[in-house]
């Protein structure tokens, strides 16, 4: 984690570039330069960053000798089986799958906050705060699973089916855990109220206190394999905090505009990861779950911050006035100053880093070993 350190240091550059600049094309630039930057970062990291990419460099030179009939009982699911043939029999790099997977999840995450968030360089940065850049370095089929995903959300509000369950399946050949998404589609139209949060909360605190009992049945009904598994229960907690802190900030803000096209279903992924956090505490592996809903959180505070730091006539705002006029006064002349957009822009990211590092998602990563001679069969 320490070496990546400086990428922040890089989007904090972009971030004071884009905003400074004086039009839209100019910021659209700035806003893909960034994301290129990321995709470069990806394709030029060793190959040793985590036993996870070992094991995808194995696998890589494992492939190819492989039977079709191999590749569909592989241990990876068949779409990136089948993309690491198609590169190995087209190119004489191995470095080339960094290429493409760092393509196949980033170029879709920074498409989706262009147009999908009304602050999308807030969005990415967000996206690298949380820490969810340093799971596309480690977690590549999951994040292209997510990124994939990403192409279903218009399928969802228009409610077309078979267009979304084909982009469902398409992410499912890279992770098949992808399928959790289908969720979504069909709590999508659920009326959201208080009721439902306190619904959601409640059942947090039930799979807080049985989640040793739900997984048990899980693992024995679906995943008989993993009854042996080592049950790690490392952190999360603050991670639960943050996502609830999130879930209902995001309600009292928007909760006339529950049916904006960006705050509904990032909301929804939201308060569906909050709720089913607390599993984690009893099996650490259940993030990478909460993960497909968790990714949310970087729209989420992209339509935050443009509300509560664009906008000058949001609630909190309007709590201020009713409490002190005078106090709401001198702030609403805040949001006129050129420095203060850029100002609330650089404490987020640096609230949001501040966590990221103290929570690590509770993760204990351990760096691969690094293999000095060519890896066989």
């Amino acid at each position: 984690m320490n070496g990546f350190y400086w990428i922040y240091l890089v989007m904090l550059g972009f971030l004071v570039g884009y905003s400074l600049a004086n039009t839209k094309e100019q910021r659209r630039s700035i806003y893909y330069a960034s994301v290129v930057f990321l995709l470069i970062i990806f394709i030029a990291q060793d190959f040793s960053v985590s036993i996870d990419i070992a094991e995808y460099m194995r696998q890589y030179a494992i492939i190819p000798t492989l039977t079709f009939g191999q590749m569909l009982t592989h241990k990876f699911e068949i779409g990136y089986v089948l993309l690491c043939r198609l590169l190995e029999m087209t190119f004489e790099s191995d470095r080339v799958l960094l290429l493409a997977m760092g393509v196949l999840i980033l170029l879709p995450f920074g498409r989706f906050y262009d147009r999908e968030s009304s602050q999308p360089m807030v969005a990415l940065m967000a996206f690298v705060a949380l820490g969810m850049y340093m799971h596309a370095i480690i977690f590549w089929r999951q994040l292209a699973a997510m990124a994939i995903l990403t192409f279903a959300i218009p399928y969802i509000r228009q409610r077309k089916l078979l267009p979304f369950l084909l982009i469902l399946l398409a992410a499912m050949s890279f992770h098949k855990t992808a399928v959790v998404f289908l969720w979504i589609y069909l709590i999508y139209k659920i009326p959201i109220g208080k009721w439902l949060l306190i619904g959601c909360a409640g059942l947090a605190v039930v799979l807080g206190f049985f989640g040793n009992a739900i997984i048990d049945l899980g693992i024995a009904l679906l995943y008989p394999k993993y009854a042996l598994f080592p049950r790690l229960s490392i952190g999360g907690y603050t991670l639960l905090a943050l996502l609830w802190v999130v879930t209902l900030l995001s309600y009292w803000v928007f909760r006339q505009r529950m049916d904006d096209p960006r705050v509904r279903i990032p909301f929804l992924m939201i308060l569906t990861a909050a709720t089913i956090q607390p599993v984690c505490f009893a099996f650490y592996n259940w993030l990478r779950i909460v993960l497909y809903f968790r990714v949310a959180l970087a729209a989420i505070t992209a339509e935050l911050f443009v509300e509560l730091f664009q906008n000058k006539e949001n609630v909190v705002l309007a709590l201020v006035n009713k409490v002190s006029p005078k106090l709401h006064g001198q702030i609403v002349k805040l949001y006129d100053t050129k420095w203060f957009s850029l100002a609330m822009q650089l404490v987020l990211f640096a609230v949001l880093f501040v966590w990221y590092v103290s929570e690590l998602d509770g993760a204990v990563y351990r760096m691969a070993p690094i293999v000095t001679e060519p890896i066989v069969p």
